[in-house]
């Protein structure tokens, strides 16, 4: 058995030293290898559209469906039975993600016989015009199952990891109010202080999937050019966090150079919000918020009435990377990106 990480990115070009998404930079701390098989898309490199799959909403549903398809052809040729699926996504390319784990609850891991099928559910299903409702995937599992000669056919992704989920102008999720039921556990950091598109929340089918609000701006969140780097390592922090207890694989050295954020960057400052969100009544809240609240009491004004604080012991976790007596610490605060892209 083996791991099988699909990756979800939004890059802008090539990644600089400082300019990872947080996708990326949990992605270069993986270990590659035999027992662990890692897909990347970067998310927005020009392409051409798969045929058969018309670009429905734009070029950007297209390239989306192109991703998804390309990356489900990855599985069908790698996954077996028992192999776990670890799916991460950020910004935009989240939807991408999200879609990804609906097909595999849906249709599991095709083999010939489904193919036909599986070329019309990417495309008529996987963000349509219109939005599907759980009669109508119900209805075409039904028929994948039958196609396959088994009564169920979907397949459990084992981590779902977001940061900050956004949808663009003519592009939506499929049914972004049902519940991901396939999904196992993730975790979904999204950004208290807005961005320009607004952000979809995952419906957990359960308490495996958690949304947690955190400080900083869209970019503070996901990481990438023009982030506050100590904001978005610790959204990163906790992403990384529940994929490593849902069982991912480090590569060797990966402590030396994996986010361990501190106080001091929960109080950074970073660029004022270009809009303000209302969040939820009882929002999940990260406890680093917390932190900054004492020295800027006026930041309550951001968050509602009552809120959960998740992920108290936040700050105990930068003690895994503490070396043995007598080693030099080898952590090095806000370069630990290019330590990453150094390493990848």
């Amino acid at each position: 058995m083996k791991n099988i990480v699909l990756c979800f990115d939004h890059a802008h070009g090539q990644p600089g030293t400082h300019d990872a998404t947080n996708a990326a930079a949990l992605l270069r701390l993986l270990a590659q290898t035999d027992e662990q098989l890692i897909w990347y898309d970067p998310g927005t490199r020009a392409r051409p559209v798969r045929s058969g799959l018309p670009a429905v909403g734009g070029a950007d549903a297209g390239e989306s469906r192109t991703a998804i398809a390309e990356a489900y052809g990855f599985l069908m040729r790698h996954w077996r039975p028992g192999d776990g699926i670890f799916v991460l996504g950020v910004g935009p390319s989240g939807i991408r993600a999200r879609e990804l784990c609906r097909l595999l609850a849906t249709f599991g891991v095709a083999d010939d016989r489904s193919r036909h099928l599986l070329d019309y559910a990417l495309a008529t299903y996987v963000l349509p015009r219109t939005q599907r409702t759980r009669q109508d995937w119900a209805r075409v599992s039904r028929l994948a199952a039958r196609l396959a000669g088994r009564r169920e056919i979907g397949v459990a992704v084992r981590y779902l990891g977001l940061w900050n989920t956004t949808v663009a102008a003519g592009l939506s999720s499929s049914h972004p109010a049902e519940p991901l039921r396939n999904t196992r556990s993730g975790r979904h950091a999204v950004a208290i202080d807005g961005g320009l598109f607004p952000t979809q929340l995952v419906t957990p089918a359960d308490d495996g999937l958690e949304t947690v609000w955190f400080r900083g701006t869209h970019r503070d969140v996901t990481g990438g050019p023009g982030a506050c780097w100590p904001l978005a390592d610790i959204a990163l922090d906790w992403v990384l966090d529940g994929a490593v207890a849902a069982g991912v694989i480090l590569r060797d050295g990966a402590g030396e150079c994996a986010p361990a954020p501190g106080e001091q960057d929960a109080l950074a400052g970073t660029a004022p919000a270009v809009s303000r969100r209302r969040l939820p009544a009882d929002a999940v809240v990260h406890a680093s918020v917390e932190v900054y609240l004492r020295a800027h009491p006026q930041y309550w004004r951001r968050l509602p009435a009552r809120v959960v604080w998740a992920d108290p012991d936040w700050l105990a976790r930068g003690e895994r990377l503490v070396p043995m007596a007598g080693q030099a610490p080898h952590v090095v605060r806000h370069t630990g990106r290019a330590a990453l892209t150094a390493a990848s």
